[in-house]
């Protein structure tokens, strides 16, 4: 706002130490407004006229077209959600062809038309944060929202209000719902500077409205989701709104530390002394853009906060770049870095928001996401640990199969289905149609050869069973096949406990005969939404019954697994009256949490220290 000038009104109550404007930094009234400008495709100038503008605006979208507006941390693209062909071009101009798309109406009674919208999803809606809000949709909307082309496959749509007083004039004008989606490239950080607009986003808007306050620091939209039953608050994305705050800190420290945080779903922390800041969801860091944004992100808060590290912390993970970034700036600063288990810093991460570092009693601990590098070189991502007395050790795993083609088996929830049939050549008849003859023959290939990278992972451990359930063969997003199969499980009309058993043998918990009786019961004509709901009930008894194993009573859930909100209900229902179960809260159980819990580790191997010190002086007593 330094940039603008005042009005002399505006800037008499500034500068007048009784009015209650002196010192907004924001003030601005409309003689001195921020001055508005929208441009067609051509990236030529069209109108600087707020009035007109809104007018050009609202007949776009009326005419199916896509405008990119400039919100509070970047551009979002709007489209007439109720126009079927508007949002299918978007997709198409996205190259975005089944990832769902938020929903922005002016009103909540006008999503309330579309939604079924618990009180809780009100005041999450209605809150100063402003976050998308997965909501149940009804069967018929009352606005003509396009279910099928918005969210294909689900049965939720990300809902938001309008959170600038410019999105709010938009969204009134043209009184029906629109897709708010991020104005950048597929895979890309959102885009936030005006000539960047005018170069990229010409290829995906018919209209581009900017104005002259600049945004220093991008964010996406945070997206949150509320577990019907339990009310479990779970975040998808931590970010616009949330971050970088975090109050209160559960740790202190010392020295000033940096924690780099994961690779995918990348998010960075900052701990000094009181002070704990935990960076915006940063996406995923495999593409130069997204690192880009990365190190200018935290370029931005450490030159704010005055902060120069002391420490660095990182994942164990040889290859990412977050971590060999942290690594480089460790030896430039000539400063110690620490490595740390991906899956154990998710753990410490829920323990840490929980206060629970310093428990007398044991901790057990489920940590199930997609991928994390294992202490055995192995990927891992179906743990669980136990923490006692200052220390953590993996008390059990879900059984290893075959880590095919890399990053591939993210992306193909087919390779996982036959990674997990790979014993029975009459199991993988049932997902023959998945492949094509040659696909076949050289992944039986692959299969006959010895696997020298295993997986535990129960994310791609779930994508195998929606694969081999019928229920998506090919992610076209990260995490498509699970949130459909959830969907799917949510849609079962008997609310049943059956379940598949996975035995505990030593540490390994045995899947195959689940698998067996799966395909057994599908064989046999069970619906697919009745499987999808076994399955998930299945999962969802692991907790209790290796909490009743080692008699702990208290079991922390981290990892990206538990964005499903179905499950969560389901272990809360099944086992909240014998153990005190705990969540994440003000953070994300996906790999945004990773940096804070690098923290938390940190802070864990000084209780142990300080345990075994005070041990010591005792036994020399």
């Amino acid at each position: 706002m330094s940039e603008l000038d005042m009005c002399g009104t505006c800037q008499e109550e500034y500068n007048n130490i009784y009015d209650r404007r002196h010192y907004s930094q924001t003030n601005s009234c409309p003689d001195c407004t921020i001055p508005m400008h929208l441009f067609n495709q051509e990236g030529n100038e069209v109108s600087t006229d707020p009035s007109f503008i809104l007018i050009m605006v609202q007949e776009s979208l009326e005419k199916g077209h896509t405008v990119a507006v400039k919100g509070m941390g970047g551009y979002l693209l709007l489209a007439d959600a109720t126009h079927q062909l508007a949002v299918k071009n978007l997709r198409d101009k996205k190259q975005r062809p089944g990832k769902p798309f938020a929903v922005m109406y002016p009103t909540l009674a006008m999503a309330a038309e579309d939604l079924f919208i618990t009180e809780a999803e009100k005041v999450t809606l209605n809150s100063r944060t402003a976050p998308v809000v997965l909501c149940m949709r009804k069967e018929n909307p009352g606005t003509g929202l396009c279910y099928s082309t918005v969210a294909p496959g689900l049965d939720k749509i990300g809902v938001l209000l309008p959170y600038t007083p410019l999105l709010q004039l938009i969204a009134e004008k043209y009184n029906k719902p629109l897709v708010a989606t991020s104005g950048n490239l597929s895979g890309s950080p959102i885009i936030y500077a005006d000539d960047e607009a005018l170069l990229w986003l010409t290829e995906q808007a018919d209209l581009i409205l900017s104005f002259d306050r600049d945004i220093v620091a991008p964010q996406d939209d945070s997206v949150i989701q509320i577990a019907p039953e339990s009310l479990t608050p779970v975040i998808l994305r931590r970010s616009r709104g949330l971050a970088p705050n975090y109050y209160p800190a559960p740790f202190t420290s010392n020295i000033p530390v940096l924690a780099m945080g994961a690779e995918l779903k990348s998010a960075f922390a900052i701990l000094e002394g009181q002070n704990l800041y935990i960076s915006q969801y940063l996406g995923d860091q495999q593409q130069y853009d997204a690192q880009a944004g990365f190190t200018a992100t935290l370029q931005h808060l450490m030159n704010l906060l005055d902060f120069s590290p002391k420490e660095i912390l990182v994942d164990k993970h040889p290859n990412y770049f977050v971590s060999e970034a942290g690594i480089e700036l460790a030896a430039e600063w000539n400063i110690p870095v620490m490595k740390i288990q991906h899956h154990e810093a998710h753990f410490c991460a829920v323990m840490g928001e929980n206060n629970l570092l310093t428990s007398a009693e044991p901790v057990l601990g489920i940590t199930w996401d997609g991928t994390g590098y294992g202490d055995d070189g192995h990927i891992w991502g179906g743990e669980c640990f136990l923490y006692e007395q200052g220390e953590i050790r993996r008390y059990a795993h879900l059984d290893y199969f075959p880590q095919l083609m890399g990053d591939k088996m993210s992306r193909e929830p087919r390779v996982s289905a036959i990674a997990l049939l790979r014993d029975d050549m009459e199991k993988l008849k049932t997902i023959a149609d998945q492949f094509m003859k040659a696909e076949r023959e050289f992944y039986l290939k692959v299969l006959a050869q010895p696997q020298a990278l295993l997986t535990s992972s129960m994310g791609r451990f779930i994508d195998g069973i929606a694969a081999i359930l019928g229920i998506q063969s090919l992610n076209t997003y990260e995490g498509e096949a699970a949130m459909k199969l959830e969907a799917m499980a949510r849609s079962c009309k008997e609310e049943s406990f059956d379940y598949y058993p996975i035995p505990l043998n030593k540490n390994r918990l045995e899947w195959n005969r689940m698998l067996h009786e799966l395909l057994e019961d599908k064989q046999n004509g069970m619906e697919t939404a009745a499987l999808a709901r076994k399955v998930l009930v299945s999962l969802a008894r692991i907790p209790g019954q290796l909490a009743k194993k080692s008699g702990v009573s208290k079991i922390a859930f981290s990892g990206g697994v538990f964005q499903n909100v179905f499950l969560v209900d389901l272990i809360c229902t099944m086992w909240q009256n014998e153990y005190e179960l705990f969540f994440h809260r003000q953070l994300s159980p996906n790999d945004e949490c990773i940096g804070f819990g690098q923290l938390a580790y940190r802070e864990m191997i000084h209780l142990q220290n300080e345990f075994n010190s005070e041990r010591s002086s005792a036994l020399s007593v």
